[in-house]
């Protein structure tokens, strides 16, 4: 199978190579004017297309073949080896200088979808052409004794319009295998037809005659077929107009022959208008070709969303201004018995049972004045078969003028159930307890098992609070998104240093509270510090790669006879008041006493 590839890479391009051999030599045979270059040369246009394009192009061998090729067809029009060799390594660089260029900056992927493409193409070319200039004008220097300024000028005349009409107008309309152009309408054949006679009748008017420069008259036509037919549309406008005008110059007819100077003058400046055209409609193609890639992709987006809709459980609407649906989809119709063509139109109140619909109407009137942006609320509306089903009611205001939109669904199991809204209770007193970032419990809950402890005082009741160290310029450093990502961590760590029996609560922007109880005072604090050395201990893994070690600073109190909650909490806090005072990463142990506290590293 490789082999079979291999043959047909190399027959591919063996084929383009001929195909180069034959234009070039038309090109030298037909178009060279006192000994010079030839004045038109598409030929490496032809080989730059098919090394961008053709997927079976042999990039390996057409190098040397090129090489090969060139010297034969200039060795053949009775240049010298010198010149011959200076033309060809000319050619072999400007073809491989414009492929690797163009599809470096200017890709040709997508080419005719982007509006700069032209003009970054035209940079590529002007490099390519202008490097193989310098090496032909070189070359006509020292094989036959031209100025080597005025060789490279020539070059650049001929080789530069030829590159930029030819490569796009190929690469325009050759078959794209993608279908990136997306239309909505493709143009009838004999819409196609009409716009190209339209072309060749104004390039007959421009180039039949001499009197008047009309060049500007080619250009309507042209944009009219690149409205109509893209980028495909400007190449063959461009195709027509380059045949017809090439016909009338050298049969001595045309706006051209008002040009006083040489043939090869007159043909420089045709050449120029036509790349002046040519690229005036790309950038049109490329905008036509993206609205209706947009529109296309809106309108797919909206067949997505209909689909989607049609398929959704909830019914999904839209009210307009006046307070009537406007859209409904088919989820109305099981829910509420009614079709969706029936009630579209109507006002959205009447669905509604009249015990609901001053809290709605109330509601809506709020919604459709800008007073408030969101509605939630559950009301009863009347099937068809007469049954009385609850709805929640969750909308959005659309906008001034627009009306709003939502969803509807049904909530009659749900509150007809009293498990489920045992369940719902359950959830929100969770909720109410929990510390929403580290899952542990919160201020809250850590106060009302506090109380619950103290109040049985069956054993050592201690309370710790505990802070991060320096947490402001983790926050400042790395943002607060690491910021959370560390307070996970030393919330991980905390609980799995403590035993089940024990609680840790975040009670605040970093600092946490331990509730212990123990049989002794000892065992209390030992809990405490190893806490503190692991935290310290633990190394923290930033998705940015960083790798961050933080401490914490601990202060712990034990409940003396008579003392309440929040004497207890006091001398905690004050105890990690000193830890932190005196150099953090450490746990300071209140007394009972003083009141004071005193420092114990850990």
């Amino acid at each position: 199978m490789t082999g079979v590839f291999f043959i047909r890479n190399t027959l591919s391009t063996l084929l383009f190579c001929v195909i180069w051999s034959i234009c070039a030599l038309a090109s030298v045979t037909w178009t060279r004017h006192g000994g010079s270059v030839s004045m038109i040369w598409p030929a490496n246009a032809i080989l730059v297309m098919a090394i961008l394009r053709m997927p079976a192009f042999d990039h390996r061998i057409y190098p040397p073949l090129l090489f090969v090729l060139s010297s034969l067809v200039n060795l053949l029009d009775g240049r010298g080896w010198t010149t011959s060799v200076g033309f060809s390594v000319a050619n072999t660089v400007e073809v491989m200088m414009a492929a690797v260029l163009v599809h470096r900056i200017s890709p040709v992927s997508g080419f005719f979808e982007q509006v700069d493409w032209a003009f970054r193409f035209a940079i590529a070319i002007f490099v390519s052409v202008a490097c193989s200039s310098v090496i032909a004008g070189g070359a006509l220097f020292l094989g036959e004794g031209r100025d080597w300024l005025g060789g490279s000028a020539i070059w650049m005349m001929a080789h530069l319009p030829g590159l930029l009409i030819t490569v796009p107008m190929l690469l325009a309309l050759m078959p794209d295998g993608e279908g990136r152009e997306i239309r909505r309408n493709a143009p009838r054949r004999l819409t196609v037809l009409g716009l190209m006679v339209l072309v060749a009748c104004m390039s007959v008017v421009v180039f039949g005659q001499s009197r008047f420069p009309l060049q500007f008259l080619l250009l309507p036509p042209l944009l009219l077929a690149t409205f109509h037919l893209y980028a495909k549309g400007a190449a063959m406008s461009v195709a027509i107009i380059t045949m017809i005008g090439s016909f009338f110059m050298f049969t001595g007819a045309g706006a051209v022959t008002m040009l006083h100077g040489p043939a090869a003058l007159k043909v420089y400046v045709f050449q120029l208008d036509l790349a002046t055209i040519f690229f005036c409609a790309l950038p049109l193609g490329a905008v036509l070709t993206q609205r209706d890639q947009k529109a296309s992709l809106a309108q797919q987006r909206l067949q997505d969303f209909h689909h989607l809709a049609d398929r959704v459980g909830d019914v999904l609407f839209r009210v307009d201004d006046a307070g009537c649906w406007s859209y409904l989809n088919p989820a109305y119709e099981q829910m509420s018995g009614i079709s969706v063509d029936k009630r579209l139109g109507q006002p959205m109140l009447d669905a509604v049972v009249i015990e609901d619909r001053a809290a709605l109407a109330q509601a809506q009137a709020e919604l459709q004045s800008g007073s408030r942006d969101d509605l939630r609320q559950v009301v009863s509306i009347y099937r068809r078969d007469g049954t009385v089903r609850h709805v929640e009611i969750l909308a959005h205001r659309l906008g001034e003028g627009e009306g709003f939109g939502g969803l509807i669904r049904d909530v009659t199991d749900q509150l007809t159930l009293d498990a489920h809204n045992r369940q719902i209770a359950a959830a929100y007193e969770q909720a109410a307890n929990t510390d929403e970032l580290t899952g542990l419990p919160n201020r809250r809950a850590f106060f009302q098992v506090l109380d619950g402890q103290m109040a049985a005082a069956s054993s050592v009741v201690a309370a710790a609070m505990l802070d991060l160290d320096h947490f402001k310029s983790i926050n400042d450093k790395y943002g607060h998104p690491i910021g959370d990502i560390v307070l996970r961590r030393v919330a991980t760590v905390v609980r799995a240093t403590l035993r089940d029996t024990d609680m840790v609560a975040r009670i605040g922007g970093e600092e946490f509270a331990v509730l212990i109880t123990s049989e002794s005072r000892d065992r209390a604090i030992s809990l405490i510090r190893r806490v503190v050395r692991a935290v310290s201990a633990e190394s923290i893994d930033l998705p940015t790669g960083v790798r961050l070690q933080v401490t914490i600073s601990a202060g712990i109190a034990c409940r003396e006879a008579g003392e309440d909650r929040n004497a207890l909490m006091s001398r905690a806090d004050q105890a990690l008041y000193v830890a932190k005072r005196t150099g953090r990463n450490r746990l300071t142990i209140a007394d009972a006493s003083t009141a004071a506290t005193q420092a114990a590293t850990p």
